[in-house]
């Protein structure tokens, strides 16, 4: 697994061939020809021209790219599959981030609503510390054993009595606590924090405030606080794919504990807050 074709960020294949990958990229969006930073003498990625007239793109990636800042996402629903209420299942409650694809795409594999996204962001260390790299690999040998059918006698009783249906669930929970207890968010005092929808433009952003004069948005950018708050049903407005979970975010969207209980409240409401 080399090269990683993108969608918006978002992993959609994976190829042993720089060729493949090409073959591969979604049709629509046009062939990545434009050649990025070299490494050990190879683009370590290339970008593509999106056809709305938006600016360049990463359409294919190496996985050795992390040299040059690239990192890894892994996103996934807390809910069992099949039974979220988010709004819509594009937003993922827990995450991972890592320098290796492989480690990540082995934790995705036992959640059916996980995706993997590529992008340059922010370096956080927990996906590269000791411990992760050490119990994420054992933790998927363990749980792909569990899943493996076993061949027994007719006769005899099964070492594990649940079904197959069952052991999936189980290592999607299992996944996900996992990852909690990993990349949950540090411990601080109690703080008054909410999120905020703001319109930029005809760009739907979202903050968490109090705000500072100018505003950081989730997916990073700088949001001038004098624009007004909406609604996030208002006619023509279209909602940034980073600030909504469609895409990787620079920076994580959770910073501190008062922000990770204001970002769960937002997911969890019945319907969006208004300004």
């Amino acid at each position: 697994m080399t090269y990683l074709v993108l969608d918006n960020g978002r992993v959609v294949s994976a190829h042993t061939s720089l060729y493949a990958a090409r073959v591969a990229e979604p049709p629509g969006l046009g062939p990545s020809r434009e050649a990025g930073p070299a490494l050990t003498g190879v683009p370590a990625w290339w970008c593509r021209n999106r056809p709305d007239g938006d600016a360049a793109e990463i359409g294919i990636v190496r996985t050795q790219a992390t040299a040059l800042g690239i990192r890894f996402e892994l996103r996934m629903c807390q809910a069992p599959a099949g039974t979220c209420a988010h709004r819509p299942c594009a937003h993922y409650a827990v995450w991972a981030v890592s320098s290796s694809y492989d480690l990540l795409d082995g934790l995705a594999a036992f959640v059916p609503s996980a995706w993997l996204w590529c992008g340059l962001r922010g370096d956080d260390p927990r996906g590269d510390r000791p411990a992760f790299r050490t119990e994420a690999p054992a933790l998927t040998a363990r749980l792909a054993a569990e899943l493996k059918p076993v061949l027994r006698a007719a006769e005899e009783r099964p070492a594990d009595s649940r079904t197959l249906s069952a052991r999936r669930r189980d290592a999607q929970d299992v996944v996900v606590r996992f990852l909690a207890r990993h990349f949950a968010p540090e411990s601080e005092p109690p703080g008054v924090v909410r999120v905020r929808p703001v319109l930029d433009g005809r760009h739907l952003h979202l903050t968490l405030q109090p705000p500072a004069d100018e505003v950081a948005a989730l997916c990073g950018a700088q949001v001038p606080a004098r624009h007004s708050g909406v609604g996030t049903h208002q006619d023509d407005v279209r909602q940034c794919e980073g600030c909504f979970g469609c895409a990787p975010i620079v920076p994580p969207p959770v910073l501190t504990a008062a922000e990770h209980d204001a970002w769960m409240d937002f997911l969890n409401a019945p319907s969006p807050p208004g300004p």
